[in-house]
């Protein structure tokens, strides 16, 4: 066994290790930087079993067995540690309080498919598709949500994050339910990222605090915080962004609901798997 550690997971993965890396060399740690999991090839994951083979530790987001090629499970590499090698867990950091219609969409097929510019949809930019409104009657409908619904909505993610993360070793729900908490659903700010990598510093046993740069590692896609969602939560008035920031460029909504209506004219399958899919939520949503 050497002194390697690898950190395998999601897009969140890469920036946990980049913040471990220094506290973990005081240690006479080396972190590995890995590709994600949703990225990684048969050629990659075959060096990172590789490198977990002889790894003193694997710190790992739940992956299920075969997700994307044979062998990429937390499980399955966990297996491959030495003897004496460490497992640590930490749940995918997933949560939806600042953004109650945004929803990653599928096809008929259960595969996901991306919005265009945002990555991420709008549930109601697919009930106005599904309803046959043009970008204008969209626009000109638009709703706000309710107080009520913002908070249900809220109650039941953080509900269904600590459900996800009680069996594994570090927690993140305590950290995500505030303003500046989240750039998207699934992609948290530095101000989650840092905290969440103390934790797994503590977990290790280190007296250790990770140096958190001014850079956001997550930020360059930036969902909007609507003023009707700071104020259910009770959020300071200047916590509400109005419209999406990709590359550091505001994308007008005109433009992106454009290009969002025309991906569902090709593609009613995504319509109405997202009815199907979010029914729970759209009917909270009054959609």
């Amino acid at each position: 066994m050497d002194n390697t550690v690898v950190v395998w997971g999601n897009c969140q993965a890469e920036p946990l290790a980049l913040l471990l890396r220094e506290p973990l060399a005081r240690h006479d740690l080396e972190v590995v930087v890995v590709p994600p999991v949703f990225l990684v090839d048969d050629a990659g994951l075959d060096r990172v079993r590789e490198v977990v083979r002889t790894s003193a530790v694997l710190i790992s987001q739940p992956v299920r067995d075969e997700y994307r090629i044979p062998g990429c499970g937390t499980a399955q590499l966990a297996e491959l540690l030495p003897a004496g090698g460490q497992l640590v867990t930490f749940p995918v950091t997933f949560h939806i309080g600042a953004f109650p219609y945004l929803v990653n969409a599928h096809g008929g097929d259960g595969h996901r498919v991306p919005a265009p510019l945002t990555e991420y949809h709008d549930l109601r930019a697919l009930v106005a598709a599904e309803r046959g409104l043009d970008v204008d009657r969209a626009l000109m409908w638009w709703p706000a949500p309710t107080s009520d619904a913002v908070r249900a909505i809220a109650v039941d993610s953080i509900a269904q994050l600590r459900r996800r993360e009680a069996p594994l070793d570090v927690a993140v729900s305590s950290l995500v339910d505030g303003p500046a908490a989240m750039w998207t659903l699934d992609h948290p700010s530095n101000a989650v990222l840092g905290p969440l990598a103390d934790a797994l510093l503590r977990f290790l046993g280190l007296a250790e605090t990770v140096d958190v740069p001014d850079r956001e590692f997550l930020g360059a896609r930036r969902a909007p915080v609507e003023q009707a969602v700071v104020a259910a939560h009770g959020w300071p008035a200047e916590a509400a962004t109005p419209g999406w920031r990709i590359d550091r460029r505001d994308i007008p909504a005109v433009e992106l609901l454009s290009a969002h209506l025309a991906l569902y004219r090709e593609r009613p399958d995504v319509v109405a798997d997202a009815r199907r899919r979010f029914a729970e939520r759209l009917a909270v949503l009054g959609l």
